[in-house]
């Protein structure tokens, strides 16, 4: 049996001006919405970690790591935290993919990010190793507080848009 082989159009994921217009918009919504509801959303959060926790049988295991966490990284139920984070993370990342212009500035911006991240964690396990310093705890908890808000999201767009950063070829 001869072997044919077809030959595809390589799929284009570009979108065009309006939809892309228009997803930004969507998720530039969302983000307001996740702001402003992130009470409930976070209440939603730790009652659905909280149950499926339970279920897997590791809700002791859960309340014995959350009690040795400060309370100056956070007070409530660290997957729940690390869910809506990364919602939230998630969608600003999704934007800012829908902005820039170029592979390149998003592959700055996603190192920016993971860069911050790194200082986050590491301002957390230094204040952790130097017995709980309370000082490097909120510190490190506004470093997470701004990369979890669109504060990024439009410092890049702005910076990116403005020259600063790889830019995208002349036509």
């Amino acid at each position: 049996m001869p072997a044919t082989s077809r030959t595809f159009p390589a799929p284009t994921h570009r979108l065009t001006g309006l939809s892309r217009w228009v997803l930004v918009g969507a998720l530039l919504a969302a983000l307001f919405l996740i702001g402003v509801y992130d009470e409930v959303i976070h209440a939603l959060l730790t009652s659905l970690w909280q149950r499926l926790l339970a279920a897997a049988g590791l809700g002791q295991q859960v309340r014995a790591v959350q009690q040795g966490v400060s309370g100056g990284v956070t007070k409530r139920l660290l997957p729940a935290v690390a869910t809506y984070a990364a919602l939230y993370l998630g969608i600003c990342l999704l934007l800012l993919r829908l902005l820039l212009p170029t592979g390149a500035q998003w592959h700055l911006a996603l190192r920016l990010y993971l860069a911050t991240l790194v200082v986050y964690v590491a301002m957390v396990v230094a204040a952790k190793l130097a017995g709980n310093v309370v000082w490097a705890y909120r510190l490190s908890r506004h470093i997470l507080d701004f990369v979890v808000s669109p504060l990024p999201v439009a410092g890049l767009y702005v910076l990116f848009r403005a020259g600063f950063g790889p830019q995208p070829p002349r036509a």
